[in-house]
């Protein structure tokens, strides 16, 4: 019997079908486009979504007996708000979490809840781009909209309509609408009064791996599957990735690098931090504890994009040759303002330290290692919280590029084991299905047949002690930039 893991991610969804020893016998990606309308609007039309879903799907199984497929899962962007009619037909394009425009919204909403209380009841501090501050922002801008909206829904609970008929979320994505109490994992009647929803404009809450129900007809022929598959509440993409590279128990950590880089690790109960370190429900038992930097990965694909590179390929070769020469340039790369553990929106992208002698591939390296650079300080913030961090499991695009995984590895100081398999969001969400539908005993026990990886070699003492200079540099610029930033 064969799983499909889907992924709808923000720049496209990918699928994978998984036999039950892990073996991937297909794959499927489907592309969309990000709607950037200027004054931080980026918004998604939610459609794409399903569309390029039926495409990954499609793709996946070109070459398979659909027959053997029981059982379907996904893993979703999170914090992607969608308000929709009584036919969850969406009333307006999706606010991604990438939206800004709710600045006034959120410090409305700190001021009528509190910071503190905000983020100890959710596990996340308050910000633009959380749900909550941009549901506040469609009352007041759009109130005709919010007013005749049946529900406020996120990425998960639509995909799932369209699925199923059934528009469910699980924990994980709730936590991401900035509406749920972590603790009892319901949405919390003091945020909702802040907020001016009541919950039966918010989605119900089942567990994760939880059976939402059976594909529709019209699911069933727009994917080319049999009617008979099952489809099993999914989770917030990190936590697929968590799953998808195994991290399961208290200790392991893992850096997922998509269009933002996320380092994730597992404790055995939340933790807190003063930079709002984001603990919440770990879908496979305990705690995951997580922090974002924004734009990361997008960052690089503007630069090659934007200094005409021809492919990532070209682009590793020659920024692995340009170490020492790309030494005086420090790239900030803050394309969408600044994630963990900044905090601020206007702090922007941009290289500081060109010449004349520079070149393109000096730009491209100087930003890996700004990204890189971000990634040790998220390293660090969990350290100082006492949550131990020496070994990274790394996926995504950058783990594809051993010049960028090298430079993680010694600007963090810490060990890389890459996976075998980098869409370990689709695996993860792969591995829910498996397990819920009995192909897999347990997650321990799929992971286990499942996830590969292999360690980076890092034992060039020179350039660890390049880096670490280079990181301190790093750190004593931006603090004199962020002091700037911070008066204007």
């Amino acid at each position: 019997m064969t799983v499909i893991g889907m992924d709808v991610g923000t720049t496209g969804t990918k699928a994978i079908v998984v036999d039950e020893n892990g073996k991937v016998l297909g794959q499927g990606y489907g592309e969309y486009e990000l709607i950037t309308l200027g004054g931080g609007k980026i918004e998604q039309r939610a459609d794409d979504w399903w569309k390029a879903g039926v495409k990954a799907v499609r793709e996946a199984t070109k070459d398979l007996n659909v027959k053997d497929i029981c059982g379907l899962s996904i893993s979703t962007q999170g914090g992607t708000m969608l308000p929709v009619d009584e036919n969850f037909v969406p009333m307006r394009d999706a606010l991604t979490w990438m939206d800004s425009r709710a600045k006034a919204e959120c410090a409305e909403f700190k001021a009528a809840m509190g910071e503190e209380n905000i983020y100890h009841k959710t596990g996340w501090g308050a910000s633009p781009g959380g749900d909550a501050a941009k549901t506040i922002w469609l009352r007041k801008n759009e109130p005709e909209t919010f007013k005749k909206a049946k529900k406020i829904i996120t990425s998960l609970e639509y995909m799932n309509y369209k699925l199923t008929g059934k528009a469910v979320i699980d924990p994980t994505n709730g936590a991401m609408h900035a509406m749920i109490d972590i603790k009892t994992q319901k949405w919390d009647p003091e945020i909702m009064a802040a907020v001016g929803i009541t919950e039966d404009k918010l989605p119900d809450i089942m567990p994760t791996g939880a059976l939402v129900g059976t594909l529709t007809d019209k699911a069933a022929d727009e994917l080319g599957l049999p009617k008979s598959v099952k489809v099993y509440n999914g989770a917030h993409d990190q936590y697929c990735a968590a799953i998808g590279c195994g991290a399961l128990k208290p200790g392991d950590m893992f850096l997922s690098t998509g269009t933002t880089w996320v380092v994730l690790g597992v404790t055995d109960k939340p933790v807190f931090s003063a930079a709002r370190i984001a603990p919440g429900i770990h879908p496979a038992g305990g705690y995951g504890v997580m922090a974002s930097m924004k734009s990361a990965g997008s960052a690089l694909k503007w630069l090659k994009n934007t200094l005409c590179i021809d492919n990532y390929k070209v682009l590793d070769e020659e920024a692995a040759k340009r170490m020492y020469s790309a030494e005086g340039i420090l790239y900030y790369p803050f394309m969408a303002g600044s994630g963990f553990p900044h905090r601020l929106d206007a702090l922007c992208s941009g290289p500081f330290g060109v010449q004349l002698s520079h070149d393109r591939y000096d730009l491209a390296r100087a930003l890996m290692e700004g990204v890189a650079f971000e990634a040790r300080t998220i390293v660090d913030e969990f350290r100082a919280t006492g949550v131990p961090v020496n070994t990274l499991k790394m996926m995504g695009g950058a783990s594809k590029s051993a010049l960028w995984s090298e430079i993680t590895g010694y600007a963090t100081g810490c060990k890389i084991l890459c996976m075998k398999e980098s869409e370990t969001c689709a695996l993860g969400a792969a591995i829910i299905a498996s397990v819920n539908a009995g192909i897999s005993k347990s997650y321990e026990d799929a992971c286990a047949r499942f996830v590969k990886c292999e360690e980076l070699k890092l034992d060039d003492s020179e350039k660890r002690e390049f880096y670490e200079r280079k990181y301190q540099k790093y750190n004593e610029l931006l603090k004199a930039i962020k002091g700037v930033v911070k008066q204007w």
